[in-house]
């Protein structure tokens, strides 16, 4: 199962601490009552390798390059598990030389977005609906200090962890499985995105 553990530490001392108070509580809410294949999806996200990329791009992708050629067989295990993970929405993405397709190309509509938008750097966002996550590491390549998805889908959270786990474990974005109802009134966030969702 997914670990939110990291989260917590990461927001304890911040101004999303106050989230504490309730947050726990829901995840543990929300984990009795996943899909199915639930166990199945996160076990795929255990089951990739543990790379380290020397080179990130979120500034114009969502791609990640190690100094090193993956055999063919680590090739094929990872490809084989993304598939596992189908179908991926929102993209693409390109880890170590794997190309993720999508069903939607999320790069073309944050092109269109990205001229409207008040510089990002610094900002405390929160992306409501966020699929897999694809425009949270977007975000985070325009200089978000923390970006925040909500979006209670199981299947996009492990294709998240999966993507997270291929960048090197960057935690600058992170997926919380809520839905905007159970979002609390925090007031911190300097950008809220919601973008095909309301």
């Amino acid at each position: 199962m997914i670990d939110f553990r990291p989260f917590y530490q990461q927001i304890a001392t911040g101004p999303l601490s106050a989230w504490l108070e309730t947050l726990p509580a829901q995840l543990k809410q929300w984990e009795k009552q996943t899909h199915g294949d639930y166990a199945k999806w996160a076990k795929i996200v255990d089951f990739l390798p543990d790379l380290h990329a020397n080179q990130i791009n979120l500034k114009s992708a969502v791609q990640s390059e190690g100094d090193f050629e993956l055999s063919a067989g680590e090739r094929q295990r990872i490809i084989y598990n993304l598939k596992q993970l189908m179908p991926w929405r929102k993209g693409p993405y390109h880890l170590y030389g794997i190309h993720i397709d999508c069903e939607w190309r999320s790069d073309f509509k944050w092109d269109r977005v990205l001229p409207h938008l008040a510089p990002l750097k610094d900002r405390v966002i929160l992306d409501v609906g966020c699929g897999s996550g694809y425009h949270m590491w977007r975000m985070a390549g325009e200089g978000a200090k923390m970006v925040v998805g909500i979006d209670p889908t199981e299947l996009f959270l492990c294709q998240f962890e999966a993507v997270r786990k291929l960048l090197n474990n960057d935690r600058r974005a992170n997926l919380i499985p809520l839905g905007i109802e159970q979002m609390q009134p925090l007031g911190v966030f300097d950008t809220v995105f919601s973008m095909g969702v309301l």
